[in-house]
């Protein structure tokens, strides 16, 4: 009698655990949806909507239960979209890698990804060291600002920032809304400064790592010192993503 109750309950389980997973594809696909749309990830409303409901066809003696099973669901799933909803920033000295440690970590988390910069000269028809050179960095900065705005509303993206990006304070406002920032972190003799007008010069590499440097630091919420092999970084990134959301 006694393996007759097991086998009937491992087969509820596998019910169980069949039911779950099916919610949470659901989950996704609303997700998907209100992303697409700019809609709210989170209702409180429909939630005790929800409650209500399960509860109407429970007894009173397994009330309890059940609301402790429901909260319970209810936190993997949010964990779970707070996941596929939040970006993730990369800041840090031009040239230290940042777009491409962006591309690998866009394949290995399945998410879309941006460049500010590259976005920047998309938009301008140009390189941004023909911008600098021909109507100054204010020019180039406003571009900057509306391209953080706008890669900014596309939830759940990868964003490799320009070095000075989050010098601003209106941009570092709209990061901040919905992101996780990382400082990569390289050493100043190892960063790229082609095409990068104000990385160029006798000393201007590192004063504007002492101007920089700082914000950097302050305003991330992790920071990582770049492998020789970006994929390494990348795959350090995704790792202390999924462990923020418990994912």
């Amino acid at each position: 009698m006694l393996n007759e109750y097991r086998a009937k309950l491992d087969a509820i389980d596998d019910r169980i655990v069949q039911a779950f997973l099916e919610r949470m594809d659901t989950v996704d696909a609303i997700g998907a949806y209100k992303r697409e749309h700019h809609l709210n990830a989170f209702d409180p409303s429909r939630e005790q909507v929800m409650m209500e409901r399960l509860l109407s066809n429970v007894p009173t003696e397994r009330a309890d239960a059940v609301k402790a099973l429901y909260a319970a669901i209810l936190s993997i799933s949010k964990a779970h979209q707070r996941f596929l909803n939040t970006n993730i920033v990369l800041i840090g000295m031009p040239g230290s890698g940042k777009t491409s440690i962006a591309r690998h970590l866009s394949a290995l988390l399945n998410r879309p990804i941006a460049s500010t910069d590259e976005e920047a000269e998309r938009r301008i028809g140009g390189t941004i060291e023909s911008l600098f050179a021909q109507r100054g960095e204010a020019a180039f900065r406003t571009i900057e600002t509306e391209v953080v705005r706008d890669l900014s509303s596309v939830w759940g993206s990868i964003i490799a920032t320009g070095g000075g990006t989050v010098m601003f304070e209106q941009n570092r406002a709209v990061l901040r809304q919905n992101s996780r920032i990382y400082y990569i972190k390289r050493p100043l003799d190892e960063l790229d400064t082609a095409g990068r007008p104000l990385s160029q010069g006798d000393g201007a590499l590192e004063r504007l790592y002492e101007q920089r440097h700082g914000v950097y630091e302050s305003f991330s919420d992790a920071q990582l010192d770049a492998d020789a092999d970006f994929r390494q970084t990348a795959q350090r990134i995704a790792e202390d993503f999924r462990s923020t959301f418990h994912v």
